[in-house]
């Protein structure tokens, strides 16, 4: 769908809050607004038009590219088995304790650093907070970091974290360049280094074969995407498919899912108005997802939404104006992820012997009785899974 906005990249200080980030490094809590796990207030955002912005930083001193990991104190071995809530053949992952969402909102940024306040990201936080608090995430919001605060959090609130996170995602919204550069309100950190690297199971023990998911909405470089022009002919399609309590040993960087907004090198569009394409379109697809919808399934409509029905529409800009734009996942996840239904739990429950012969007499009579059924019959306990995945509250009008 076409945008008639324009794009704004001019710096423009007037009007911005202060951040609500306690800058206190002895003191280092997020913002909460209401109790973590309140739903109450939630809103439903109204979408007018709105001018596209790209997240990104014309040049970069190449000496602040490259950010430091934190170092590591020595603890527990490697050799050391830790105990996790899912089994080893499980398809799905049981999340079982505290489901987390950590926010870094990065909107204003220093002088030097030339990047202009990042305008509509307030609309992404409320989304990505209505969203969550949904699905019974806890969130902590924090605003315009510095690096060494950001670090900080990762340290603290995740590494050495006594609660029992049974999920992480942690959204990153602020300008961008390539190689997974970041800008913080200071300088510019990676994302691998500074939070990936540190999310690791020998770094992160009490993350160890849980679902980590990176959500990043910045540009990852400078380059537009114009797309091509195809069209749809009918053909034969061949449908083809593959299925594919003891100590075992999983990689340290397994249970990871990375989605950025753009793929590599390239802009990726935020409006004043309404927010980003991606995080609009990420928090439009889950509220519409359904109970038995894997993750997976609804991270592909989102890419989807965005590369078929988004085109930035910047008149007097050509290098900015009728661009597409396309999301990039990567994934280490072993097992499916599900946002919403009991299936994250009720696939990795041992069954009982009791449980198991109901369960294969049940079984048993269903196919007896299937066999006696006529094919339209049979049509009638296939499960409808078509659904609308037009995404109405990202579309940008």
């Amino acid at each position: 769908m076409e945008d008639n906005g324009n794009c704004d990249l001019k710096s423009e200080t007037n009007g911005i809050n202060e951040s609500n980030y306690n800058t206190n490094q002895n003191n280092l809590e997020p913002s909460h607004s209401k109790p973590r796990t309140s739903h109450d207030n939630a809103t439903k955002l109204i979408i007018p038009q709105n001018p596209d912005i790209p997240d990104a930083k014309p040049s970069a001193d190449a000496s602040e590219v490259d950010a430091k990991p934190i170092p590591w104190p020595s603890g527990s071995s490697p050799s050391d088995s830790i105990s996790v809530p899912t089994s080893k053949d499980s398809k799905s992952y049981t999340l079982e304790g505290t489901k987390k969402v950590v926010i870094f909102n990065q909107k204003i940024f220093a002088p030097r650093l030339k990047l202009s306040p990042r305008k509509g990201t307030d609309i992404d936080v409320k989304s990505i907070q209505n969203t969550f608090k949904s699905l019974d995430w806890d969130i902590d919001l924090y605003n315009d970091c510095t690096v060494s605060q950001i670090r900080e959090v990762i340290l603290k609130q995740i590494q050495l974290s006594e609660e029992n996170i049974a999920a992480l995602a942690i959204f990153i919204l602020s300008h961008g360049e390539d190689n997974g550069t970041i800008f913080a309100s200071d300088y510019p950190f990676r994302v691998d280094h500074d939070i990936l690297f540190q999310l690791a199971a020998d770094k992160s023990p009490n993350l160890a074969g849980k679902p980590k998911l990176v959500f990043v909405q910045a540009c990852q470089g400078q380059e537009t995407d114009a797309g091509s022009s195809v069209t749809e002919r009918e053909r034969r399609r061949r449908h083809t498919s593959q299925d594919s309590t003891s100590t075992y040993k999983i990689p340290n960087y397994a249970d990871f899912l990375i989605f950025q907004a753009s793929f590599w090198d390239h802009y990726s569009f935020r409006s004043s108005e309404t927010g980003s394409w991606f995080i609009q379109s990420l928090c439009s697809s889950i509220d519409k997802s359904s109970q038995d919808e894997p993750l997976f399934d609804i991270l592909l409509s989102v890419s989807h939404s965005v590369a078929i029905t988004k085109e930035s529409n910047v008149p007097g800009r050509n290098h900015l104006d009728k661009k597409k734009q396309v999301p990039l996942l990567y994934s280490t996840m072993l097992r499916r992820m599900y946002l919403k239904g009991p299936k994250s739990s009720a696939e990795s429950v041992d069954a009982t012997p009791e449980l198991e012969k109901t369960v294969t007499e049940a079984v048993s009579a269903i196919k007896l009785e299937s066999k006696e059924m006529s094919g339209s019959q049979k049509s009638l306990f296939r499960r409808d899974k078509t659904r609308d995945t037009k995404d109405k509250d990202c579309s940008v009008m």
